[in-house]
């Protein structure tokens, strides 16, 4: 029980209370009324039957096109008393309804497609934004952001190696060169490339060695010889050195480069065909109903083809019996839980004349 008290209702109060109520009346006019009937739907299976051109309208559709379906089944399965066109409304109805949700399967698909193609187109953006030449040193001041595709970091990585190679054959260094190797690398900087970076740090600084002094960067620091060591010295035989490992490390990025675009299109290959059937609770559903109509329409079908077949006895009472049409029927009947038992066979009795029958045997 609510401990708060209810306020006094004064004449103010419920004049306030009589504007508002007059504010939250809903739509007054009846096209007002049409549109907000429409404001819970959400596939249309469900709609009563007047309003089943207004769900037809709001999803799309074309009523037009549900009355041609059904003059067609009417000319299939009609004539008939209303009760006939009464079932051939409700199988129009189902084969509609069919239609539809063939349509929402077709839209999860499309959806799922959508996305895998959007993911490539992404993913080809972030490979020209990860892509520059040789002859572009001013990338090396540029920040850019990382990508979690392991194609696209192979792909920046080569392309920042090929800048370091061109500088490297133009003699032109600089301390940047190191640290941008180790962020690509993120810490997983192998032998060829802290060589290369001790390299790069010892010709853009050469007296960093000769006077001791710690390199900046941690790999560089690793490969940087102990206190009391030989002095490496920046000449043509580094010079060599770097350049050869430079084609080394760069013909390495490019092969795994070139694997990892393999596994993207056939990851890519994959997501498609997984499109054409996507997983669920709302594909598992459209299933289930997908089965349900077809039930239904089976069930439906059969029924008219038993009016109809009682339709030509009535009216065609000469019509030669089939036996196939008649184990059709019971089947028919059996599905529609009709207990009609077949006609007793004919018995074969000597034909006697209307003389014999009257004359009594004598005793």
């Amino acid at each position: 029980m609510s401990l708060r008290k209810s306020p006094e209702r004064t004449p103010e109060l419920l004049a306030a209370a009589r504007r508002n109520g007059q504010r939250s009346a809903g739509p007054r006019s009846e096209a007002g009324k049409q549109n907000s009937k429409l404001n819970a739907l959400k596939h249309g299976q469900r709609a009563s039957p007047e309003n089943h051109r207004l769900v037809m309208l709001a999803l799309g559709e074309h009523p037009e096109e549900f009355d041609y379906l059904k003059q067609d089944l009417m000319l299939t399965y009609g004539p008939g008393d209303p009760l006939w066109e009464k079932q051939i409304d409700d199988l129009a109805r189902l084969y509609w309804r069919r239609q539809r949700l063939e349509r929402a399967q077709e839209g999860l698909m499309r959806r799922a497609m959508l996305a895998v193609e959007e993911w490539q187109h992404r993913r080809r953006q972030e490979l020209a934004g990860a892509t520059f030449g040789p002859s572009q040193p001013h990338m090396l001041e540029v920040s850019m952001s990382d990508s979690a595709d392991p194609g696209v970091r192979l792909r920046k990585l080569l392309s920042f190696l090929e800048v370091i190679r061109e500088q490297a054959r133009q003699r032109t260094f600089w301390p940047r060169q190191c640290a941008v190797l180790e962020t690509l690398y993120q810490g997983m900087m192998g032998w060829r490339a802290g060589r290369i970076c001790r390299l790069l740090h010892l010709f853009a600084d050469p007296a960093a060695l000769s006077e001791r002094k710690e390199p900046e960067n941690e790999e560089c620091r690793k490969m940087a010889p102990e206190t009391g060591g030989p002095i490496e010295e920046a000449g043509e035989p580094q010079q060599q050195e770097l350049l050869r490992l430079l084609e080394e490390e760069i013909a390495h990025v490019r092969e795994e480069f070139e694997y990892a675009e393999k596994v993207n299109e056939e990851k890519a290959a994959i997501e498609r065909d997984a499109a054409l059937a996507p997983v669920g609770e709302a594909w598992t559903t459209m299933v289930r109903q997908q089965a349900a109509l077809d039930r239904s329409i089976d069930r439906k079908v059969r029924i008219l083809l038993a009016l109809r077949k009682e339709f030509l006895k009535l009216h065609l009472p000469d019509r030669p019996a089939d036996p196939a049409e008649d184990a059709e029927m019971e089947e028919i009947n059996k599905i529609l839980g009709i207990d009609i038992p077949p006609l007793p066979p004919p018995t074969e009795e000597p034909v006697t004349s209307k003389t014999e029958r009257a004359t009594p045997e004598c005793p």
